[in-house]
């Protein structure tokens, strides 16, 4: 029922076992799911309905595997904590006065006051950590305004800190994010998070300094209805590399290989599903920026306007900066970083990676800077991608440029269906998660739905 990683080798010997032997179908074992109802769920499929009926199926787990997330998230106690509550008492008292004033169900809520720091101290961690937590400086920063919390101005502290944390960066940036919505200089877009990547990579061109920049998104947009999704994919395209304003664009028109400093990933897995092959896209859904193993972003804002600009969406987020240090190495040289944020770079590249249980060829993620991982971190990601295209002919791809494309390789035979024993030795050969983005995915094809759809006439800004 869940993709699992292809460390499960119980469950290959059971493919090969079957695939030579078996001649009755699986059934579904209901009395052992790991998500029941609605928890068993594909995004790309079909959308959440009838909420309440939660323990229903909406999809057919026997046919269509469950799509995973990738999230990633933080605890923090002290002042901290304290502003995250005061934050959402006061969302909260805002939408109680404008929604229930009079019903004494939803009450307004008033804020704890602390005489004295120390009550803010946690000595009972170990209840419900595994391990002593990290000694940080945090701060919270939001994207509200007049709507959202009645202030009298937009704030849009969390777009202001992308930019200065960006700009502040000296030797990597590492990025996962639900989305990447950022244009220079465009008439519907209006964040500038883009525009300070493209100024960060300019400055390390002209200074020659090795630097690098890993993003991770979703391979597409979340939704099942496939007009949202080239609406969404339209943005993102021009984002990353379609059009002049792009961020790819605008580097090599100054000269620069947009490869030796920025590559962009998604995630993929895949598993046995009653008897068969099958792989999906796991789908990041997580907000966070880690910078030089020393500064951290993390909440719930994406990269676009409808989370940046501060008067759309109300977001939160927490940034960290390191107060204990230990030894790292960037570009082969010795540095100092910090314990938490290379802590958590670290094991999320373990997993990308797949080496967090075992490491056979002993990878060396220290130093994300130097040529060898940056080269093995693509390669990787190359090598994962032609196997999932050669086994599964995965979507989206980079050989499908044209919806006539799409069209014939969703037609073409799939080695799965084929020849299943050879697919999954293939498989075998997939290192963790990580894999290519399609930046020619369609390229030659307008991403925007025909006028004369719903979401054609839909106003752009829905989508930005």
């Amino acid at each position: 029922y869940i993709l699992q990683s292809k460390e499960d080798s119980d469950d290959e010997e059971m493919l090969e076992e079957q695939q030579s032997t078996t001649t009755s179908t699986p059934t579904v074992d209901r009395k052992h799911r790991y998500f029941i109802g609605k928890d068993y769920s594909n995004a790309y499929k079909k959308d959440f309905g009838n909420l309440e009926d939660y323990s229903t199926d909406c999809i057919d787990r026997k046919s269509i595997p469950r799509m995973p997330w990738h999230d990633e998230a933080l605890v923090v106690f002290g002042q901290t904590a304290r502003d995250a509550a005061r934050h959402f008492i006061q969302r909260w008292n805002i939408h109680k006065y404008e929604k229930y004033p009079k019903n004494d169900f939803y009450p307004f809520l008033l804020p704890k006051s602390y005489d004295d720091v120390e009550d803010l101290a946690v000595e009972n961690w170990s209840d419900f950590l595994e391990s002593e937590p990290f000694r940080v400086n945090a701060q919270c920063v939001r994207s509200v305004g007049p709507w959202s919390v009645k202030t009298k101005s937009v704030e849009s502290s969390i777009h202001n800190t992308y930019i200065q944390m960006i700009d502040a960066a000296k030797h990597y940036i590492y990025i996962e994010n639900q989305f990447f919505i950022t244009i220079a200089q465009d008439s519907v877009v209006r964040n500038q998070l883009a525009d300070v990547l493209f100024r960060r990579i300019e400055r390390a061109y002209k200074n020659d300094e090795k630097f690098r920049i890993y993003i991770v998104l979703p391979l597409l947009p979340g939704f099942d209805n496939m007009k949202a999704v080239q609406a969404v994919l339209y943005f993102i395209m021009r984002s990353i590399i379609k059009g002049d304003n792009s961020l790819f664009k605008r580097l090599e028109k100054a000269g620069i290989t947009p490869q030796d400093y920025i590559s962009v990933f998604g995630m993929r897995n895949h598993d046995i599903l009653m008897g068969r092959l099958v792989t999906e896209i796991i789908y990041v859904h997580s907000k966070l920026m880690i910078i030089d193993d020393r500064m951290v972003i993390c909440g719930s804002a994406n990269i676009n306007d409808r989370s940046l600009v501060g008067n759309r969406d109300s977001e939160f987020c927490i940034v960290i900066n390191d107060l204990e240090e230990e030894d790292g190495r960037f570009n082969g040289q010795p540095v100092r970083v910090g314990k938490f944020c290379s802590s958590w770079r670290k094991k999320i590249f373990e997993m990308l990676l797949g080496i967090q249980f075992e490491n056979p060829n002993n990878v060396d993620i220290t130093d994300p800077v130097s040529d060898e991982f940056y080269s093995y971190f693509q390669n990787v990601a190359k090598q994962n991608t032609l196997i999932y295209e050669e086994v599964f002919a995965t979507m989206p791809t980079d050989r499908a440029r044209t919806f006539a494309q799409v069209t014939a390789y969703n037609d073409m035979p799939k080695m799965k269906d084929t020849d299943p024993i050879e697919a999954q030795q293939k498989l075998k050969d997939i290192q963790g998660f990580i894999v290519e983005y399609p930046l020619y995915f369609l390229d030659e094809e307008n991403y925007l739905p025909s006028w004369t759809s719903r979401e054609g006439i839909a106003p752009l800004i829905i989508w930005t």
